[in-house]
């Protein structure tokens, strides 16, 4: 027998419900990364804990002319919000343009990378469903950087049930914040 933590019984297609109001304050993070920088750039407002594992949102703060390396999630479908910047996003094969207030939807098993276009830091909020994704990026934060290349970016997502496929838009794998 299931039970939730209220000692609920819970049925087989039921799952656990988070039962708690939580909040995020400014330029705080709701996860204690292992690597303090992960915290102000990839700060996470609500983790999967808080949400009994169905959600994890993300602010990141995003240099210019950088992004993440292309890749496909087999296991979270994502959601992005544009507060400020001028992003590109290359899901499949096609391409999309968001500027602030546009967001985009994009399932699991779709190749796909973003980058901010603009010239000055861009922010964008990130929803994984279900959550957990916090786990991948404080594992990506005790990477050293000079150790941060396509071999170590393939293990470390193969372990969270994604695939490199391969670099970024702009530059390098890894920039600094």
């Amino acid at each position: 027998m299931v039970w939730d933590r209220l000692g609920n019984t819970l049925l087989a297609w039921q799952k656990p419900v988070a039962t708690e109001v939580v909040t995020a304050k400014p330029d705080a993070s709701r996860f204690a990364y292992a690597n303090p920088q992960q915290g102000r750039v990839w700060p996470c407002k609500l983790t999967s804990e808080d949400s009994a594992g169905t959600l994890s949102i993300f602010e990141l703060h995003t240099l210019p002319k950088s992004g993440p390396v292309r890749h496909v999630h087999h296991r979270e479908d994502e959601w992005y919000y544009v507060p400020s910047g001028n992003f590109v996003f290359e899901a499949g094969d096609n391409k999309y343009n968001l500027q602030q207030s546009e967001s985009i939807w994009l399932p699991r098993g779709i190749p796909h990378l973003w980058a901010n276009t603009g010239d000055s830091e861009g922010k964008l909020i990130l929803a994984c469903q279900p959550g957990g994704f916090e786990k991948f990026f404080d594992e990506l934060g005790k990477v050293p950087a000079d150790q941060m290349n396509a071999s170590k970016m393939t293990e470390v997502m193969a372990k969270y049930g994604m695939k490199y496929i391969g670099p970024p838009l702009f530059g390098s794998l890894y920039k600094e914040h």
